[in-house]
Formats: structure tokens, sequence, C-alpha cells
């Protein structure tokens, strides 16, 4: 997590909103709770994470790659339950009892993980990728530029169920060098 922030200097940092580069000042910060999943066990750990503003007024949440906004599981332990899922490892039963979630949370993140893959990948070439090799390849390759991608693709992170209100851009299926489109929300 450290890591992550110290890798993204403020003036190198563009606004979401305006998209203007370096004028993000910090502006506090805030606390959250994340459940994660290490040495075989699912615990629940409390970050702080900071805030910064725009000159534009606007004020964003400094959250590294392994957030997913408005969850409170990490990714890493989501691509582990989807990863289990997929490849049939574990049961439901058995993937609720490992990870400590309901099997609604799981079917949860199933739904949202096939329509995230499908924008990103297109109809045809989501139908060439199956859902297991598509999340090693999230475990294994650099998540930060797909990431990045992705959001200017949809407006959202991957994973997330809803769009960003302050940002007009619309999610469509197709490549993520598409340009964007936009409307009213």
């Amino acid at each position: 997590f450290r890591q992550s922030l110290a890798q993204s200097p403020l003036f190198l940092m563009a606004c979401p909103f305006c998209g203007a580069k370096g004028t993000c000042r910090k502006r506090g910060s805030y606390e959250r709770s994340l459940v994660t999943f290490s040495n075989g066990a699912a615990e629940v750990v409390r970050l702080k994470i900071p805030r910064v503003q725009c000159t534009c007024g606007k004020s964003h949440a400094l959250l590294p790659d392994l957030i997913v906004p408005y969850l409170s599981y990490s990714l890493p332990m989501i691509l582990l339950i989807l990863s289990d899922y997929f490849k049939r490892r574990l049961t439901i039963r058995g993937i609720c009892e490992k990870y400590l979630v309901s099997p609604p949370l799981i079917y949860r993140f199933k739904k949202l993980f096939l329509l995230h893959k499908k924008q990103w990948l297109g109809v045809l070439r989501d139908m060439e990728l199956c859902a297991p090799d598509f999340v090693e390849r999230l475990q294994t390759d650099s998540y930060s530029r797909f990431r990045d991608a992705f959001l200017r693709l949809t407006a959202y992170s991957f994973l997330q169920s809803h769009k960003n209100p302050a940002n007009c851009k619309s999610p469509r299926l197709g490549p993520a060098d598409a340009k964007p489109f936009c409307h009213g929300l």
C-alpha cells in the first residue's frame, strides 16, 4: 500500500475530473477497513487513505491498486475467490468457508467480473479468452496499466459496481483505445 502511494507523486497525478496535471494538493486523509487474505486466512486491516484536492475544487482519494472503490474486499482477495470459483478448485460452500464470504457475494463478484471482462475485451475476444485465464492474467500482469486503461474506457474501476457520478464517460463494449463519448448521466 505504501509503495503504491510512493510511486504516485502528486506532481505527476492528473485530476480525474478536469484532467489537469500537477494541480492536486494534499487535503487530509480518512481511515477505512479492507478485508484481505493472507497466510491462509481472511483478515481486516485498517488503512489511512490520503485525499487530495485539485484547483478545480474537486477532491479525490488516492486509492492503491489493491482497493476497488466502494468495496470492502481487496482486489487480490477477489481474484483469489474468482480463481477458485472458475477453476472449480472449491465448491461454493468451500469458498465461503475459506474466505468468510457469502454465496450472493461470490455471484456478485462473478457477474461484475464477466461484465467488465466483456467490456474490456469486446464481445469476440471475450468469447476467445476464458474467465480463469483472464483472472490469471490480472494476477500476474501489471495491474496498474490495466486499471488506468479500464478506468479511461468505462468511467469506473475494474470490479467497481457503479460509475463515478463526476465522470461523464459511458461504458461500451470494445477495445480500450477507442475514443470515449459523453452524455448526461
